[in-house]
C-alpha cells in the first residue's frame, strides 16, 4: 500500500462522523464524551441543537444541556455557564455555585 493509501485510510478511521464534547467544571474536573451525535441546549432565552460540522459558535448558557450519543443520553439541569464549538468540538466551561 502507497503513504498516500495509508493516509486516506488512516484518516477515514480518525473520522467516525462525530463531535467530542469536554465539560470542565471546579467540582467534577475535565469529563470528555466521544462518539456524540449532537447536543441540545436549552437556555432561558433561545434552544439550539449543534449537528456535526455546524459552524463555530460561542455562547452562554443557563439551563439545560443533553448531550446524545448512541448508546446513552447524558442530561445537566439547571446548569450555568459557557460553551465554545468549533472544528467538531464542544468545550463547556461550567460556572459552579
Amino acid at each position: 500500500m502507497e503513504n498516500k493509501d495509508k493516509k486516506q485510510v488512516t484518516k477515514l478511521t480518525e473520522d467516525k462522523g462525530s463531535i467530542k464534547v469536554k465539560v470542565l467544571s471546579l467540582k467534577n474536573g475535565l469529563i470528555e464524551y466521544d462518539d456524540v451525535q449532537f447536543i441540545r441546549i436549552l437556555s432561558e432565552k433561545y434552544n439550539l441543537i449543534i449537528l456535526k460540522d455546524y459552524l463555530p459558535i460561542i455562547g452562554e448558557i443557563k439551563g439545560t444541556i443533553e448531550i446524545e450519543k448512541m448508546s446513552e443520553n447524558i442530561k445537566m439541569e439547571n446548569i450555568t455557564g459557557y460553551y465554545i464549538h468549533k472544528h467538531n468540538q464542544f468545550n463547556l466551561f461550567l460556572k459552579d455555585e
